[in-house]
């Protein structure tokens, strides 16, 4: 069910705190985008950063399992793997059980991308948060770390 859906219905106390909401997701991704222009990950295009994230998140996981997770075609994955691995972010093994199956995971370079995105991540949410109280910002903290992982929510979107 959509934001915008999930008010509906609820009064205009509700409807107005959902354009509230939207407008302060917006501004923190106004944020972000600025926050983004010293990142070390701005060297690969948005979908390489989604699969090095989604690796470094989950681990070790078969090729078409990030595929599905980042709503990537089979072979656009096929493609980011290739170059991932060229550029030595990934490695490609195979899978421990399936002989069909290949693993990706990411390399020591990738790591330290993973790595250096968290660090980018904390410090833009830390700015971000700054003009809030220490009671808003613990709320908003609890708030993110509830969201579901990428995998659940495509999956929850589509059942």
């Amino acid at each position: 069910m959509a934001f915008a859906d999930k008010s509906a219905g609820l009064g205009s106390a509700a409807a107005a705190a959902s354009e509230r909401e939207a407008v302060a997701l917006m501004r923190l991704l106004h944020f972000m985008d600025a926050a983004s222009a010293g990142r070390a990950a701005m060297e690969l295009d948005l979908r390489a950063r989604r699969v090095v994230q989604a690796l470094g998140l989950a681990g070790p996981s078969p090729t078409v399992t990030v595929a599905q997770g980042l709503g990537i075609s089979p072979s656009t994955m096929t493609g980011l793997a290739d170059r991932l691995e060229r550029d030595g972010y990934v490695r490609r093994r195979p899978h421990d059980t399936d002989r069909r199956a290949t693993m990706l995971e990411l390399t020591a370079k990738g790591r330290r991308l993973f790595s250096r995105e968290t660090e980018f991540y904390c410090r833009v949410i830390d700015e971000a948060l700054a003009p809030l109280d220490a009671r808003a910002t613990r709320l908003v903290l609890e708030a993110l770390a509830g969201l579901p992982a990428p995998a659940q929510s495509s999956a929850s979107a589509s059942g």
